[in-house]
C-alpha cells in the first residue's frame, strides 16, 4: 500500500496518513473479532527522507524553564502538551479551584476552497469572495476567525490534565494580567486577540528559552512531547500514568480498553514536577513524599 501511494508522487507525510487510516479500519475489524491482529500497527511506514531532528530538554534545562514561571511552558513540560492542544485552551476550559485542565479541542489552519464554482477567476481559494473553510463532513469543528479552527485532539479524545499549584498560580498571574482583546476566551493569543500560529508558539519558545539561559536555537515547542516522555521515564513514573496526561497511545499499538484515573495523572505530574525541581538526585517517590 506505501509503494502504491509513493507512486502516485506523494510524499512521507500521505504515505503516513494513509497508514493511520488503515490502522484505524483495522482496529475495528479487531474490535468486531473479524481479524486476530491489527498488523498495520505493527508495520510503520518507512521515511523515504530523514524526518525533522528533535531532541529533549535536560533535567537542568527543564528545571530553569520552569523557573521563569511562564505557565504556557510550565505545562507543556509537566504535561506534555501538543502546541495546537495549547493554544486551543480557553479560559473556560480551566477549573482552577479544582486544578483541572480539560482538554477537547486542537487549533489548526483550514483550508479554503472556492464557492463560486470557479467563476470569480481568482487563482487561489483564499482570495475568492465567496470561499468557505474546507474540511471532512464528518469532521467536528468550531470556527474562531480566519483560517484558524478548533478540531478534535488528534487521537479523538478529550482528556484531563492536572494542574499542579504552582502552574495555578501562573494561570491565575497570566490571567490577570490579560488586560487586552481576546473575544475567543483563548489563554494564549496574539495581542490583538487572535489566535496564535505554530511559528507564534516557536518563536515565543525560543524567546523563553534564550531568557532562562537555555541554548536552543532549532528547538521546537514539539520537542516538549519528547521531553515529557523522556522526563517522566527517568522520575520513574509508570507509563500508564503518564500517558493518561499526555494522551499516548500504548508502546505495543495500543491496547483500547487501559484506562487512567485523574488521580493518578494528577500524581504522575506531582512527581515530575518536584523530581525537576530537586538538586539532591533522589528519587522522584521520595522527593515528591518529603514535599520537596
Amino acid at each position: 500500500m506505501h509503494a502504491t501511494v509513493r507512486k502516485r508522487g506523494a510524499g512521507d507525510a500521505t504515505v503516513a496518513s494513509a497508514h493511520r487510516t488503515l490502522v484505524s479500519l483495522l482496529e475495528h475489524a479487531r474490535a468486531e473479532r473479524i481479524i486476530a491482529e491489527n498488523v498495520a500497527a505493527l508495520t510503520p511506514p518507512r521515511r523515504t527522507r530523514p524526518g525533522k531532528a528533535r531532541s529533549s530538554l535536560t533535567r537542568e534545562e527543564a528545571r530553569r524553564l520552569l523557573g521563569a514561571g511562564d505557565p504556557r511552558w510550565t505545562l507543556a513540560l509537566l504535561t506534555g502538551l501538543r502546541s495546537g492542544e495549547a493554544r486551543a485552551l480557553r479560559w473556560e476550559d480551566i477549573e482552577l479551584d479544582r486544578g483541572i485542565a480539560s482538554l477537547s479541542w486542537s487549533l489548526t489552519d483550514a483550508t479554503f476552497a472556492h464557492g463560486c464554482d470557479g467563476n470569480c477567476g481568482r487563482k487561489r481559494a483564499g482570495n475568492c469572495p465567496q470561499r468557505h473553510i474546507e474540511l471532512a463532513a464528518d469532521l467536528e469543528w468550531v470556527a474562531l476567525e480566519d483560517r484558524h479552527v478548533l478540531v478534535r485532539p488528534k487521537n479523538m479524545q478529550p482528556r484531563e490534565i492536572p494542574l499542579t499549584g504552582s502552574a495555578i498560580k501562573q494561570l491565575r498571574a497570566h490571567r490577570d494580567a490579560d488586560l487586552g482583546p481576546n473575544s475567543h476566551g483563548l489563554i494564549w493569543h496574539r495581542a490583538n486577540g487572535s489566535p496564535k500560529t505554530n511559528t507564534d508558539d516557536n518563536t515565543d519558545l525560543r524567546t523563553a528559552l534564550a531568557r532562562a539561559g537555555i541554548d536552543r536555537p532549532d528547538a521546537t515547542t514539539h520537542w516538549f512531547r519528547h521531553s515529557y516522555v523522556t522526563l517522566s521515564e527517568h522520575a520513574g513514573i509508570p507509563w500508564a500514568a503518564s500517558a493518561g496526561v499526555s494522551g499516548h497511545g500504548s508502546p505495543e499499538a495500543s491496547d483500547p480498553y487501559r484506562h487512567v484515573l485523574t488521580a493518578e495523572g494528577r500524581r504522575a505530574v506531582e512527581t515530575l514536577a518536584a523530581w525537576v525541581d530537586s538538586h539532591d538526585g533522589e528519587p522522584a517517590a521520595i522527593v515528591a513524599d518529603r514535599g520537596i
